[in-house]
């Protein structure tokens, strides 16, 4: 069994966006993730100053970039950390906007008064974005284009190496995103193991892909993600 698996794949998952709350009005269309892992935040689960804590998201919103092109956004992204002093992360993703998916750039950053200089630069290599408005919060399927490093922790579990308190558990089988809302909610209602946050994901390899159920958890031992796996695994051989 290997140690480590790099590779690329995708994170599929359900949030509530609105526009970005800001002292400065930006002329772009950004939205914030207002609840980035709901189902590891609820209002029973964890006090208000943790909650306060958790980690921001906010999606920018782009006009005409095919998902296709995906290797001329990662040259851009690579351009723009190799020539200016501002820590990001960036990622494709699609979400719902109006009901029709709609494209835009995933960033997490460690200051977010440098977003409009990274909005500026990624203007510079044309980057066009769409013009700002205010959106009420709405829920979004958001699916984000990713690469991968993830740890080995036991057969079909992992550990990510870039994203502290996130792991995956391997599935047999493809569920759709219904299927796997019905089957999260199934095993939550009937499991001890509560505080967490499920979302689907999927890596490639070699054979084809393999289907993932990520897993946020400040405290999740390999017990823990076991059992959940097994859960899970039974939930999708009833499909």
């Amino acid at each position: 069994m290997a140690d480590n698996i790099q590779s690329l794949g995708y994170l599929l998952k359900k949030e509530k966006l609105a526009t970005l709350a800001s002292d400065h009005p930006h002329p772009e269309l950004l939205l914030e993730s207002l609840e980035p892992f709901p189902g590891f935040y609820e209002e029973y689960f964890l006090p208000t100053t943790d909650r306060e804590q958790k980690p921001k998201s906010v999606f920018m919103v782009i006009k005409n970039f095919d998902v296709c092109h995906e290797d001329d956004f990662i040259r851009m992204t690579m351009h723009i950390k190799r020539d200016h002093n501002i820590k990001f992360d960036a990622a494709l993703s699609s979400i719902m906007l109006f009901n029709e998916p709609t494209t835009s750039i995933r960033v997490h950053m460690e200051d977010y008064s440098q977003l409009p200089q990274l909005i500026s630069h990624y203007k510079q290599v044309g980057v066009k974005f769409q013009p700002g408005k205010q959106v009420k919060p709405f829920q979004s399927l958001i699916k984000i284009r990713r690469f991968f490093d993830l740890d080995v922790m036991a057969e079909g579990v992992y550990k990510d190496v870039d994203k502290v308190d996130t792991y995956y558990i391997s599935v047999p089988l493809f569920m759709t995103w219904d299927e796997f809302e019905k089957a999260t909610i199934a095993i939550r209602n009937n499991f001890d193991y509560k505080t967490y946050d499920a979302a689907q994901a999927a890596i490639y390899n070699k054979p084809g892909i393999i289907e993932l159920v990520r897993i946020y958890d400040r405290k999740a031992d390999l017990s823990k993600l076991q059992s959940l796996q097994n859960k899970y695994i039974i939930e999708v051989e009833r499909k």
